[in-house]
């Protein structure tokens, strides 16, 4: 019994041994394994960081004006509307603001930030942006966890941009408000803060007018596409920073331009300069539209001497494709089309020429009056020998420019407004200015061209205001009639391109080497000339006696 007794004890006291043992075990499988936890939160913890971001707005301009103007057609494109030579080129403009065209948020502006890791979204916050700091949505955070030593693209973009799986999408309707911004970063081990810059996803574009001489109304015209061919909707990849057309769609918009405000005749140095502007607002279109894709449809307005009317359908020399937030100026440079006598006796534009050559310049259209390209020889005197101190004309002229522009009489080919019978074109002796001008033979001339047979003369005063008029772009009919006045402004440079460009020459340097006979005899021994700087058109006395230029004029 008593063996009995300690057997039972015995296995009583292993039974606790076995089951202390078992309660050891466990307890360590335990720790083992919390031990374990806590060593894969500590190690999933420092496989993560957290990143916050700070907001710039850039300006129009900055990514062109800094990296994109080389790209742009730099030769001109070549048209004509109505009396206007164009000269068409797309150029980019200077940033918005360029000092400072990256800045803070200045308006609080609601964006979503995107991390994009392999193309697809990753993580995603949405908030406003302020000029002190960032406020997130209701339920966003203010910062996104991010995996250590990934690269990730970083997109954000405002409400006027929509997400649309991965990509985003933008209107024509928000070119003008959208942004987007991408940075590609590669985390490292510590938290960071990450500058992103948001562009605009439009791109804006204005036309700019510009002249030598001034602009006096405004020009009416729309800006124009092509065909259907003005993207309307864009697709954004963030992975690449691309922009794909989703739709396309005609395009006719207004595109008025006002009047030029640079003072006349000085603005341009008297037509030297395109200094006079008339310049559109901006329109607003979105990347991957081709500036071969739009043209100019000019309704109304004037420069020069006609209405304009006319298409320019080429806006640059070759094609260009608006880049996201650029802002560009279409100009235009518009230049006279002046009339030109040729050869065969006709007249026409230069640039419907062909194998005929100019001669002259018509200044009456009405009267048919030409200037001829090139003086009659050297400075030659009015009149000589017995009649260089008697009177010559039937009457004396009024020293009143505006009764004076009013002659248009033959004086050099006909007797009846001479107080003798000399035909003072036949007369080198006594009338050395009228016979150089009556025997004028332009020099690209021979006598198989029916030119070469017509007959020039000295020009009156009422044929010289018509040049003034006519080449210098004065209105006459706005001046005051006081009868002393005889000087006016004139585009003279404007005036002496016209010549220079064909062979020719009118306008010399210095004040009194452009100084030209009249007709106009004013007293006797004394004549009326016109003295021709660049910069004025002037009426001046001389004696009959001293040598002037001599240009023949033509009746054709």
């Amino acid at each position: 019994m008593e063996m009995k007794m300690n057997l039972n004890k015995n296995r009583t006291m292993k039974m606790k041994t076995t089951l202390f043992s078992l309660f050891l075990a466990i307890g360590a499988l335990t720790i083992t394994s919390c031990s374990k936890e806590d060593n894969n939160d500590r190690e999933e913890e420092a496989t993560f960081q957290a990143v916050q971001f700070r907001m710039a707005e850039e300006g129009f301009g900055t990514e062109t004006e800094l990296t994109r103007a080389s790209s742009i057609p730099s030769a001109p494109a070549l048209s004509e509307v109505g009396d206007c030579e164009t000269e068409t080129t797309l150029e980019s403009e200077p940033a918005e603001k360029p000092t400072a065209a990256t800045r803070g948020v200045t308006t609080p502006t609601h964006y979503t930030i995107r991390a994009y890791l392999n193309g697809a979204v990753y993580r995603e916050i949405k908030g406003t942006f302020t000029a002190t700091g960032f406020t997130p949505d209701a339920g966003s955070a203010a910062e996104i966890e991010l995996r250590r030593k990934k690269t990730y693209d970083i997109v954000c973009f405002n409400d006027q941009v929509t997400p649309v799986g991965n990509k985003l999408e933008v209107t024509l309707a928000n070119a003008a408000t959208a942004r987007i911004g991408r940075k590609r970063v590669t985390l490292i081990t510590t938290d960071q803060t990450i500058n992103l810059s948001a562009r605009h996803v439009g791109v804006r574009v204005r036309t700019q007018i510009v002249a030598k001489k001034d602009i006096p109304t405004a020009i009416t015209n729309k800006l124009q596409s092509t065909g259907n061919n003005i993207p309307q909707k864009v697709s954004y990849n963030p992975t690449d920073g691309s922009y794909t057309s989703l739709s396309d769609a005609a395009m006719n918009i207004a595109n008025d331009s006002p009047a030029s405000t640079e003072a006349k005749y000085t603005a341009s140095n008297y037509g030297k300069t395109y200094a006079y502007t008339s310049t559109a607002d901006y329109h607003y279109f979105l990347p991957t539209t081709e500036v071969a894709n739009l043209k100019l449809n000019i309704t109304g307005g004037k420069i020069f001497w006609k209405p304009l009317n006319g298409d320019i359908n080429k806006l640059a020399n070759g094609n260009h494709t608006f880049v996201a937030n650029g802002t560009y100026c279409i100009k235009v440079k518009m230049s006279p089309k002046y009339t030109y006598l040729f050869n065969d006796g006709s007249s026409g534009f230069l640039s419907n020429a062909g194998a005929r050559k100019p001669v002259g310049i018509v200044v009456d259209f009405d009267k048919r009056i030409a200037v001829a390209l090139k003086n009659a020889g050297t400075e030659i005197k009015w009149s000589d020998g017995s009649q260089k101190e008697t009177q010559s004309n039937t009457t004396m002229a009024v020293r009143d420019a505006f009764d004076m522009f009013k002659d248009f009489n033959d004086y050099t080919w006909s007797t009846t407004y001479s107080k003798n019978t000399i035909i003072r074109g036949n007369d080198a002796i006594n009338y050395p200015a009228f016979y150089a001008a009556g025997q004028y033979k332009p020099a690209n001339t021979t006598s198989a061209d029916a030119i070469y047979s017509r007959r020039w003369h000295l020009p009156t005063m009422g044929e010289w205001s018509r040049l003034l008029s006519t080449l210098g772009l004065v209105d006459l009919s706005t001046h005051s009639l006081d009868p002393s006045k005889s000087e006016w402004e004139w585009y003279g440079n404007l005036v002496d391109e016209a010549f220079t460009r064909v062979g020719g020459k009118l306008v010399y340097p210095g004040f009194f080497s452009s100084s030209y006979w009249t007709t106009e005899e004013y007293m006797v021994g004394f004549v009326d000339i016109v003295v021709l700087p660049d910069f004025r058109f002037s009426l001046a006395g001389s004696q009959k006696k001293q040598t002037r230029l001599v240009r023949p004029f033509i009746n054709y």
